[in-house]
């Protein structure tokens, strides 16, 4: 598994208490305490020490609740420390040649494909040096050879099996910190040397006293506060975007970009990420085919906020398979990880939302495995309900009850736009997501101009799975350019239904709508009580919005506009004739004459702009 962790997702709390070992049990003290961030003992220049002869003493103090409820949030530094953070990120883009711009060659020449090596080179070696989620975004390109030329994708890849190890001693250091003590009385054996290394993590192999192989996920040092940092800067420049540019507002850029920021800084809490990987084999136990994808065991007791200890998983990721260049048939495992990433989003409302190449195993047998659990996407309920709506009205082609969900989803603002959406979105499902289409770079672009044509704003969590499906669309892109994405979804997704439908689950579901009824049906008898109630005693109201319909508003407003105008026009123009028939004053500042040709003028100018108003309203009426 030499690949086999090259993802850059935390690993999570987890760890089997029958692999503790009885020497982990004195440093279970003394790592809650760390915890806390308070702790009593020798070297820790924070523990308080109780006066002599106090009954406080040698008794430590007891962590708050405050202190338990979660991480300790990392400072995103100061206005100074962001402005050094920009200069350093230019400083590096100039060093590789990056700047400007427009020397990039972005195009597939065969002339200059060693030019384009060298830049997609350069800008790996600046991804790499400017860390966090620079990575990251640059591991997303690699899968999109439909944006960047061959040279491009594959210079990007090489972030997704390795980016330089962070120092051993401050590894080592770390991993100490956390675990409340020496590396080599938790483990028999740990390997100095990471398997893998990225962005915000690298893995490590190590034994435990059973004999039991473990993945070691380590945090690098210092890269909370650099993620935050540079997260801090993101939005920054986002809300910039949001504030000039109309498109990025009615699209919503500003929730994407502060989901996304959200998902990043939460890949740098690997308790987070032990919740994850819990909820996800959870939710793939209880499905049709619960060993399909391989989830691996999680060892919460031997992981903490920076560390992650989990089943180590013999395999090969794609990314390493997509540089050897095998001719390994994929079209089984990706149709395995394909199924469960339809039910996860659609069924579950709990999903993987980074099937980027290094992220996914395939093992000895040939079944694939997920590996990194950083980033996990949520639907709620209600949204949930919409985006099954969405399958089962694409599955049966009807574009009218797509257009009826997505409406549920952001309705548009003007109620006259309705019918020319429907009818848009008919049009793009046909075009982008009928028989025979691919989806691509032009399908996500085609349904963006819709949604912005209508200044539609969709959810950011339907947004976040739509990128996840993106970024699982690249992987397949790369490493299996023959399967049919769209068609092999509505095949899968029949499947889903048809397990969905299974005694057990119409069982379930048939209890928990009952349950909805009940409990509807015993709150009925009291509200029809107070209705009856308010009703006798003369205090029954009904509230109504006036000018509720933006068409009203816009009528009325109008209107008062009009009318301003023409009261001021027509005093501007009486007071013009009363200057314009005073006799002339020689000693005044302004002349009769001069003061009624400008009053004259302003009135022609306000009666002109209520004509002029009233005619575009007509038209537009």
């Amino acid at each position: 598994m030499s690949d086999v962790l090259e993802h850059e997702c935390p690993l999570q709390d987890r760890a089997p208490r029958r692999a503790r070992a009885d020497l982990w049990k004195p440093h279970r003290a003394s790592r809650l305490w760390r915890r806390t961030g308070r702790r009593d003992g020798p070297g820790d220049p924070h523990a308080a020490d109780p006066a002599p002869g106090s009954r406080l003493a040698g008794v430590p103090t007891p962590p708050r609740l405050s202190d338990l409820s979660g991480p300790r949030d990392a400072d995103t530094g100061t206005l100074r420390s962001r402005g050094r953070r920009f200069t350093e990120l230019l400083s590096i883009a100039r060093r590789h040649h990056l700047v400007p711009f427009r020397r990039l060659d972005f195009s597939h020449d065969p002339a200059t494909s060693d030019l384009r090596r060298d830049q997609a080179e350069h800008l790996r070696r600046a991804l790499e040096e400017a860390g966090g989620g620079f990575v990251k975004m640059g591991q997303l390109l690699s899968t999109r050879d439909d944006l960047l030329p061959e040279e491009w994708t594959e210079g990007l890849a090489h972030l997704q099996r390795n980016v330089t190890a962070a120092p051993a001693d401050e590894v080592r250091a770390l991993l100490e910190q956390e675990l409340g003590a020496p590396v080599d009385q938790v483990f028999a054996t740990f390997d100095p040397v990471p398997v893998a290394a990225a962005s915000i993590a690298q893995v490590h192999r190590a034994r435990l006293p059973d004999g039991t192989a473990v993945a070691v996920k380590v945090q690098r040092p210092g890269i909370d506060a650099a993620v935050r940092r540079d997260v801090d800067i993101a939005l920054r420049v986002v809300r910039f975007m949001a504030r000039w540019s109309t498109e990025a507002r009615q699209v919503g850029v500003q929730d994407i970009a502060g989901q996304y920021a959200d998902d990043l800084i939460r890949q740098v809490d690997f308790v987070s990420e032990l919740r994850n990987l819990t909820a996800l084999r959870a939710a793939q136990a209880r499905s049709a085919r619960p060993d399909e994808v391989r989830f691996p065991d999680p060892y919460p007791d031997l992981s903490g906020r920076r560390v992650l200890v989990m089943e180590f998983l013999e395999g090969d990721t794609l990314s390493a398979i997509r540089a050897e260049r095998s001719e390994r048939d994929l079209d089984a495992p990706m149709r395995a990880i394909l199924r469960a990433f339809l039910r996860q989003v659609v069924f579950d409302g709990l999903y993987h939302a980074d099937l980027h190449p290094g992220n996914v195993l395939v093992l000895p047998d040939g079944r694939p495995a997920l590996i990194d659990f950083g980033s996990v996407g949520r639907l709620d309920p209600g949204l949930r309900d919409t985006v099954q709506d969405l399958l089962a009205a694409y599955l049966q082609d009807d574009t009218s009850r797509i257009a009826d969900a997505v409406l549920r989803m952001a309705p548009v603002r003007d109620a006259h736009d309705e019918p020319d959406f429907r009818r848009d979105i008919a049009r793009f499902v046909a075009d982008e997501l009928g028989p025979g289409a691919r989806i691509g770079v032009d399908t996500v672009d085609d349904a963006v101009e819709v949604f912005g044509r209508y200044r539609l704003k969709p959810p950011p969590d339907f947004v976040a799975a739509a990128r996840a499906l993106a970024i699982f669309e690249g992987t397949l892109r790369t490493l299996a350019p023959s399967f049919d994405l769209l068609e092999e979804s509505r095949g899968l997704a029949r499947e889903q239904i048809t397990d969905q439908l299974r005694p057990g689950k119409l069982r379930d579901l048939a209890a928990k709508e009952l349950l909805g009824v009940v409990s509807a049906a015993r709150r009925l008898p009291r509200r029809v009580d107070r209705i009856g109630e308010a009703i006798e005693t003369g205090r029954f109201t009904v509230n109504i919005r006036l000018f509720a319909d933006s068409r009203d508003r816009q009528l009325v407003s109008g209107m008062i506009r009009r009318i301003l105008l023409v009261l001021l026009g027509a005093g501007a123009g009486i007071l013009a004739i009363v200057y314009l028939s005073l006799p002339a004053r020689p000693t005044a500042a302004l002349s009769t004459g001069v003061a009624g040709g400008l009053l004259g003028g302003a009135a022609v100018v306000l009666l002109g702009w209520a004509a002029i108003d009233a005619w575009l309203a007509r038209r537009r009426r």
